[in-house]
């Protein structure tokens, strides 16, 4: 099949949130199981073309789109990545940017009038541009594929563009949407029905068709020219609960207008990840939890310990994170000649509402004064309020809570690697990968059953608990703690168990073969 993936980011070239990893695995896949693969992307002033081959531009090949009461021109270049076809939408609205979403450090140089993680005031601007782009390549180029897989709000407008626009060239080509994410933070909608026909084009009947009180939904937009999917099968369930109170209102939409929504969980390319080769991890030392081979994490832990955590040496980690991307908050109290009197809990990702950090903050004040032997390691970035948040509780728990602030990808999977458990107490949770991610590294997934992380089998991959409060994680928290206390070796199953549980199952190759497959041939 000839297939057209669209998206704003892909692992390795475009990387911001999860969006990378799916477009990137699943593409990859899909072309291994011959098919036509091209993969639709801006060209930001920030793309990384370390992995690209071949990149050129294409000449005597450009766009004219009408947009905002301007023609703007849009040019093409292209390249090739690991049997993939890579087609750049390549406009000075993509190419300033030094960022995929938000406003960073270096663009404020050029905008000083942003803040930093703003999102891009110009966002429904360049969305509508390379949606657009996309739309007038096929046209220009006289290709007209199979599929189009738009991916997230930020392309979801594509298929009214294709299907009202452009439907004598797209009439015999089948679109599919997935949604990500319908957090209230996802939708990219237009603040008004002006808005919407300044920006697209399209007829005033269509855009009132699609409103979410006074804004204009992407997502209702391509549930009238597509097929909508989405990341996990419980996930797809909760998107049409009208009760659901995490989507601003497209639940109660999507069940009133019948839509449906199917669920695929995503996979994970565990080769990305893989524990026993350092050079892929990017892990200190080698292990393997598919083997109970859990030595080298300990040894992950061990030097984590030294390294990063000791009270008496605190700034030793900037040897090692030089850039000044991790600040720490706090230190841990530990003993190397009894590795196993402590019991480490972990949490990387997003500081943000969603993530459940106030759970996590609150289930602390329960768990740190009962079980001092209790160690939080906790890592990431997000809101002010939550960074906050968990640099008081490093100081309120000395010895017992140390915050990392920031990012640094081989720090992050250090964190995971070093927990014996980790924390995913979502408010609601379309897929998750991080759970994936620790299952990986032999660190036990505490969670709330919400969303795609049901696919956590309570007590054999890991340990759910439902519903979100403080109470009910501390008293999953309590009842690990106290069974690692009588056994340190109480999990070792659950961690083989659950590391060939997602080799076995959650693969990108089987999900390419067995799910997508079947669901774009039969369209």
């Amino acid at each position: 099949m000839n297939i057209w993936m669209v998206a704003r980011e892909y692992a390795g070239i475009a990387e911001a949130g999860g969006v990378k990893n799916v477009v990137c695995s699943l593409s990859e896949e899909l072309a291994k199981l011959s098919n036509q693969v091209t993969m639709f992307l801006p060209l930001y002033g920030c793309t990384d073309r370390s992995l690209l081959e071949n990149f050129s531009q294409i000449p005597d090949l450009h766009a004219d789109i009408n947009i905002c009461g301007t023609t703007q021109k849009v040019s093409f270049c292209q390249a090739q990545s690991n049997g993939v076809n890579f087609i750049f939408a390549d406009h000075n609205c993509f190419s300033e940017k030094s960022d995929i979403y938000v406003y960073n450090s270096k663009d404020l140089e050029r905008f000083p009038d942003a803040s930093l993680g703003q999102g891009y005031k110009d966002a429904l601007f360049m969305n509508t541009l390379f949606e657009q782009a996309v739309c007038q390549y096929g046209k220009i180029t006289g290709i007209a594929p199979d599929i189009i897989h738009c991916h997230d709000a930020c392309t979801a407008a594509l298929p009214a563009f294709a299907k009202t626009q452009y439907d004598d060239f797209y009439k015999d080509t089948k679109i599919v949407v997935s949604i990500h994410n319908a957090g209230p933070a996802y939708h990219h909608e237009f603040p008004s029905p002006q808005s919407a026909a300044e920006h697209t084009g399209l007829g005033m009947d269509i855009i009132m068709e699609n409103l979410n009180g006074y804004r204009c939904e992407p997502y209702l937009l391509a549930s009238r020219y597509s097929t909508l999917t989405t990341v996990s099968v419980d996930y797809a369930k909760e998107l049409l609960d009208p009760e659901n109170p995490n989507t601003d209102g497209l639940s109660e939409i999507f069940h009133r207008n019948g839509t449906k929504i199917i669920g695929i969980t995503n996979g994970i390319d565990t080769a990305r990840y893989n524990p026993a080769i350092t050079e892929i991890s990017g892990l200190p030392y080698s292990y393997d939890p598919r083997s109970a081979d859990l030595n080298g994490k300990y040894k992950c832990r061990t030097l984590f310990l030294k390294n990063y955590a000791d009270k008496n040496t605190p700034d030793e980690y900037k040897k090692y994170i030089p850039d000044g991307s991790i600040v720490r908050h706090g230190y841990l109290d530990f003993d190397l000649d009894n590795p196993d009197r402590n019991v480490y809990i972990s949490f990387h990702g997003r500081l943000v509402h969603q993530k459940g950090i106030p759970v996590i903050a609150q289930s602390m004040d329960d768990i740190c004064p009962k079980y001092p032997d209790a160690k939080f390691i906790i890592n990431g970035q997000g809101n002010a309020d939550l960074q906050e948040l968990m640099i008081e509780k490093a100081k309120k728990y000395p010895g017992q809570v140390i915050y990392f602030k920031g990012y640094d990808k081989a720090f992050s999977r250090l964190c995971t690697a070093c927990g014996d458990f980790s924390l995913y107490p979502s408010d609601f949770e379309p897929c998750g990968l991080e759970d994936f991610i620790a299952q990986i590294y032999g660190t036990i997934p505490v969670a709330h059953a919400t969303g795609g992380l049901n696919k956590i089998i309570d007590r054999k991959t890991g340990f759910t608990y439902k519903p979100n409060t403080p109470k009910n994680l501390t008293d999953v928290l309590a009842f690990l703690i106290e069974q690692k206390r009588e056994n340190s070796d109480a999990f070792r199953y659950l961690i083989q168990f659950a590391a060939n549980f997602v080799e076995e199952n959650y693969t990108w190759k089987n999900v390419a073969k067995f799910q997508y497959m079947p669901l774009y041939k039969n369209l």
